[in-house]
């Protein structure tokens, strides 16, 4: 996980359980991705606007996974469920998924060490 001060990552897991009472822990983390969503009409890819720190944690009831983007831009965060809906592929530094309503996404990572390290563990 990111290097991040125990006084840090308690502040940061309260901060999750405002928005899900169920979050009981962080599994990692990273400082900076960017989420952009694939248009199909257009056949290109369109940056969001949601930038900011991706957190990948655990809940105590389902799904058990999750991760969500802590939004530097404005008060929307990404939230997404880890379940068996969601497929992963990396493509260096970015990971593609796609989610249950078959929505298609990317998170670029700043630090690609980053990116496999959350692909890795979401393969898991």
């Amino acid at each position: 996980m990111e290097s991040l001060s125990r006084a840090g990552q308690e502040m940061s897991l309260a901060a999750l359980k405002q928005h899900d009472p169920y979050i009981t822990s962080i599994a990692d983390l990273t400082g900076q991705v960017a989420l952009y969503t694939f248009c199909p009409k257009a056949n290109q890819w369109e940056k969001t606007d949601i930038e900011g720190t991706l957190f990948v944690y655990r809940r105590s009831a389902s799904p058990y996974h999750g991760f969500t983007i802590v939004n530097r831009l404005n008060m929307h965060n990404l939230v997404e469920p880890v379940n068996k809906d969601l497929e992963f592929q990396l493509h260096e530094p970015f990971l593609l998924y796609r989610n249950a309503s078959l929505s298609i996404y990317s998170i670029w990572f700043y630090d690609k060490n980053d990116c496999h390290r959350i692909a890795k563990l979401m393969a898991e």
